[in-house]
């Protein structure tokens, strides 16, 4: 659908809980208080919520959480979703940890991508940074994905520690794009140093060569492709910060409580829970959705910390 500003927003990500079976230090650290089970959507209520926002003209999803593969039986939310008319595209960002055993049935059950966060190839640094040492467990996760046919991306939070070269050679090697996130001051990411991607893409030009803007269709997402002489493979970097791409923004949230949230930036939004416990009619709700999504704020203020708004943490909010 179309907002206030003329942006068609298409894409919707869904998180289906709050839960990790790691404690990255940026995200969810020991300690954070969980939300309980009873105030977690169930998968009816995401269904009803993914039907009414197709008939909005939101065609893409992806599943997200927390960790999304610690949702009992996710392969049963992502063939439900599959079976609505007019679904375009599922995906999903995970850590890895779970990816081994569940790759097959994600793909059956209608998985199209899935992204993969993976900070660090160093098991030291794996365990600094997660609490865990079962780096060998997301490697094994992302070949067995690629080996069931999903399509298959890195996803890499620029930290100051971070071995870029060491990042884009494993997906050179590999065949795997390899995504640079910039780190936003959202929960416990205010506490953490920023890196602007444009310092990376100088250093990767200089290992790699000069660079050509990739026009390919990666995702629905707003990560900006480059293709760098020396490497087969395309490097992506999403640059909230430095290069804001609000006027381009095309999705949506919906946390795990069921709060339809409109900017990372911002608290502002709809409950949709209390509306579907509260036995609100389809086309209700469908309406209550299209004036919270046109009224999409115009762009984000992380630049100014003053002006943010929400205070949640990102494992709350959804990755």
């Amino acid at each position: 659908m179309i907002d206030s500003i003329g942006r068609n927003i298409d894409y919707m990500r869904i998180s289906v809980t709050d839960r990790c079976n790691l404690r990255c230090k940026y995200c969810m650290p020991i300690g954070i208080k969980l939300t309980e089970m009873k105030n977690i959507l169930t998968f009816e209520e995401i269904i009803q919520i993914v039907k009414a926002a197709v008939n909005l003209g939101i065609k893409n999803f992806r599943i997200t959480g927390g960790e999304p593969l610690v949702r009992n039986d996710i392969e049963n939310l992502i063939k439900m979703i599959r079976d609505i008319s007019g679904v375009k595209s599922i995906s999903m960002t995970t850590n890895g940890i779970l990816l081994k055993e569940k790759a097959i049935r994600l793909k059956e059950a209608g998985l199209n991508n899935i992204n993969i966060s993976l900070d660090t190839l160093n098991p030291n640094e794996f365990y600094n940074i997660t609490g865990k040492d079962e780096l060998y467990k997301v490697l094994e996760g992302i070949f067995q994905a690629k080996k069931s046919g999903l399509d298959v991306k890195i996803n890499t939070v620029l930290r100051k520690e971070t071995d870029w070269e060491e990042l884009i050679s494993f997906g050179e090697k590999h065949g795997l794009p390899v995504r640079f996130i910039e780190m936003m001051p959202i929960g416990y990411g205010k506490d953490f140093d920023y890196i602007s991607n444009d310092i990376l893409i100088k250093a990767i030009r200089k290992r790699f060569g000069d660079y050509s803007i990739d026009i390919k269709n990666y995702g629905n997402g707003p990560a900006r492709y480059l293709q760098f002489k020396n490497l087969q493979i395309p490097v992506g970097f999403i640059s909230a910060i430095d290069h804001s791409f609000c006027r381009k923004c095309n999705r949506i949230r919906l946390t795990s409580e069921g709060y339809l949230k409109l900017c990372l930036c911002f608290n502002k939004g709809v409950d949709l829970r209390n509306l579907l416990r509260s036995h609100v009619k389809d086309d209700e709700l469908q309406e209550i959705m299209k004036s919270a999504i046109f009224n999409k704020p115009v762009e984000h203020k992380f630049n100014s910390y003053k002006e943010i708004t929400e205070e949640k943490s990102m494992v709350s909010i959804g990755g």
